[in-house]
């Protein structure tokens, strides 16, 4: 380093020195949690769907979609296995998200053994397939009319442009997505499960409350679907009515997947890392190599520059 150099950096705001502190600690964090995933995956042996243990285990197979009603992306109206995404407006201090969904419905993991049923509540998801675009008054996103009256919001979308073209920086709301698509590669790494006819039957109930609490989100979709009598009002008995249309979906979400008397199921487990990703896996590790590189090297920086500039502090006075 020349001695200009370190001079100027021994003369630098408090302001500046406290931003590189805290990119340093970001940056410390991000490395150490993608290093930690990547000796977890490098750690735990692939399991095969027929000789898993109950436990902690690693899947790899292609994603599948259950029978019965499609998971559908809402704002491209792409049919899959999972979603997520994320509709914000430029504000005067940045990015406001007007509305963020991700989907909890089951899907299946399958290899040369069988099938396990994929409960993604609560998974940490890193999708191939995720692009963001930006748009403004007009129309486009297939999805954006009904969203429109569900989320209550005026939007609409000129036209869809991926992220890295900027020349589109003007548009005035971001658009943004993941999703898994069926026959994708599919990684996995939960608590594996076997279920019995009495898990099953409390599986079956578990998931009827989460349709009930997805439809009661939206309130226009579940009058417009249960609202019999078109009073603005969901009454008893069509709350009763909706009960039993979510029990009878979830018994076929998870009826469909049996092959024998067991159904396999990975969840989220207790305190250890869910994750599910439809990227081979020696992508992912190479991928998490590189992000823990990158976020220990920015800590290693920035740290090296506070000592510097500290120093150059403690000499001046």
């Amino acid at each position: 380093m020349s001695a200009n150099w370190l001079a100027s950096v021994q003369q630098w705001p408090t302001g500046l020195l406290i931003f590189i502190g805290v990119v340093g600690l970001v940056a410390l964090f991000v490395g150490f949690s993608a290093l930690r995933r990547y000796r977890l995956i490098e750690d735990v042996p692939t399991a095969k769907v027929r000789s898993a243990h109950q436990g902690y285990v690693e899947l790899r197979g292609v994603a599948a979609a259950l029978p019965g009603e499609p998971i559908v992306a809402p704002l491209t109206q792409t049919h899959c296995c999972w979603f997520s995404y994320r509709v914000e407006h430029r504000a005067d201090k940045g990015w406001r998200t007007l509305h963020s969904s991700t989907s909890d419905g089951l899907f299946l993991l399958r290899d040369e053994t069988g099938e396990c049923v994929i409960d993604p509540d609560g998974a940490e998801v890193d999708s191939a397939h995720s692009q963001t675009w930006y748009g403004d008054a007009g129309s486009g996103v297939p999805g954006m009319h009904r969203l429109e009256r569900e989320m209550g919001l005026g939007l609409r979308v000129a036209t869809r442009v991926l992220s890295h073209t900027s020349a589109f920086v003007g548009d005035n709301h971001r658009f943004s997505e993941q999703i898994i698509l069926e026959g994708d590669p599919l990684y996995a790494i939960g608590e594996f499960r076997s279920l019995d006819d009495s898990d099953f039957s409390e599986s079956e109930r578990a998931r009827m409350l989460e349709l009930l609490r997805e439809w009661k989100a939206n309130p226009e979709t579940l009058r417009a679907r249960f609202d019999h009598d078109r009073n603005g009002v969901i009454d008893q008995r069509e709350w009763e009515h909706a009960r039993q249309v979510a029990a009878e979906r979830a018994r076929e979400e998870l009826a469909e997947a049996r092959t024998d008397t067991h159904v396999h199921l990975l969840r989220r487990p207790r305190d250890r890392l869910f994750l599910i990703a439809n990227r081979e896996q020696p992508v992912l590790i190479r991928r998490l190599r590189w992000r823990a590189g990158i976020g220990l090297g920015v800590f290693g920086v920035a740290l090296m520059l506070l000592a510097v500039a500290f120093a150059g502090q403690q000499l001046g006075a």
